[in-house]
């Protein structure tokens, strides 16, 4: 269900930041869903289940062909197979400059829930539930990189909150499917809030062809918000982490699917929600100013020997494998790279907070 209000204070958004919008107000992706007038059931307050930004540092990709031999009526050819690497690195921001924008946006969500009367719920708290039995608890303001293969995961600083296990290699897993909706349940009708946030800022294409002997790999190198991205596509060495970022999927807290977005639901009915309310993303969100060099291709071609046919027995050589392994740094410019990062994130938390007041005063 859309809601007209919610497009109208999104428009009145626009128009009282005009300078500093990053996300169009078109470009939300509102949805909607109450039942059995929840709002007036569920107490003022809110356990925020996940608050995590997804930074992309690192992308490699490669592509092959393979090697051959063609014989004809006075010669005989041998080409070499090749191989293309491309792995580009972010250069100008860190993992201080990630966790302090988490920081700020997470102390400003819960700045404007208190100040309209919501209490937080603690992680201690939420953890003596049915619902986290077994879970883990984790505390925030440590960086990960397991949870996706190329991407920095950042929590806040002194945020705790619960994982159904982590793997060996450090990976967090939660439930296959959402069911956030038995945790409210537990907590009394509880609101359960989540914001995601993804930030790729490459591209990577691979391509190989057997009839030009050549294989190539093209980045194209951009900042942007990723509506979403999923985790477990991520093998590298044929293809972009974020060629899948439009996977689609359902699970809000699950190993594979994660989303660009800013959610609050509460009630529980058969483990689904009877209030819901979602602000995420229908396309990425491009940024402009942020990188100085856009495109980056390398190229192998392979190498091809010709031997002549006579009376001698015909001699038999192959070309060793040529490789190419290219490692390049995107410079970013760090101010325009954060402040297109900060701002983004402001205005998802922003909407996505209207787009719950709005629901609950229904």
């Amino acid at each position: 269900m859309k809601s007209t209000l919610v497009l109208v204070l999104f428009f009145l958004f626009g128009i009282i930041q005009p300078a500093d919008n990053y996300i169009e107000s078109k470009n939300f992706d509102i949805n909607t869903m109450h039942r059995g007038n929840q709002a007036s059931k569920s107490p003022k307050r809110v356990y925020i289940q996940n608050f995590r930004a997804f930074f992309e540092v690192y992308e490699q990709a490669s592509a092959s062909t393979s090697k051959s031999k063609n014989d004809r009526a006075n010669r005989t050819s041998f080409v070499s197979g090749t191989k293309t690497s491309l792995g580009v690195q972010l250069d100008g921001v860190d993992v201080p400059d990630f966790q302090k924008i988490v920081d700020e946006a997470y102390a400003d969500l819960v700045a404007q829930l208190e100040a309209e009367g919501f209490e937080i719920i603690s992680a201690e708290e939420a953890g003596k539930t049915d619902y986290y039995s077994g879970y883990t608890k984790k505390q925030g303001g440590a960086s990960s990189t397991a949870q996706a293969k190329g991407f920095v995961m950042v929590t806040p600083t002194n945020y705790e909150y619960w994982v159904k296990s982590v793997s060996k290699d450090g990976k967090e897993r939660g439930t296959f499917t959402d069911t956030s909706s038995k945790l409210s349940g537990d907590l009394g009708d509880a609101y359960i809030a989540e914001a995601t946030f993804i930030f790729p800022f490459v591209t990577l294409d691979a391509s190989s062809s057997n009839w030009t002997n050549s294989s190539s790999v093209k980045a194209d190198i951009g900042l942007r918000l990723a509506s979403s991205i999923n985790v477990d596509d991520n093998d590298q060495k044929s293809a972009s982490i974020t060629g899948f970022a439009k996977s689609l999927g359902n699970s809000a807290t699950g190993s594979q699917i994660y989303h660009s977005r800013v959610r609050f639901i509460a009630g529980d009915k058969i483990n689904n929600p009877t209030f819901d309310a979602s602000t995420g993303l229908k396309r990425d969100v491009n940024f402009e100013d942020v990188f100085e060099d856009r495109k980056i291709k390398e190229v192998t071609t392979a190498q091809v020997d010709n031997f002549s046919k006579n009376a001698y027995p015909t001699l038999v050589m192959v070309s060793g494998d040529e490789l190419t392994l290219a490692s390049h740094f995107a410079k970013c410019d760090s101010d325009n790279f954060i402040a297109a990062v900060t701002g983004s994130m402001n205005e998802m938390i922003q909407a996505g907070l209207m787009n719950f007041k709005e629901l609950r005063e229904k």
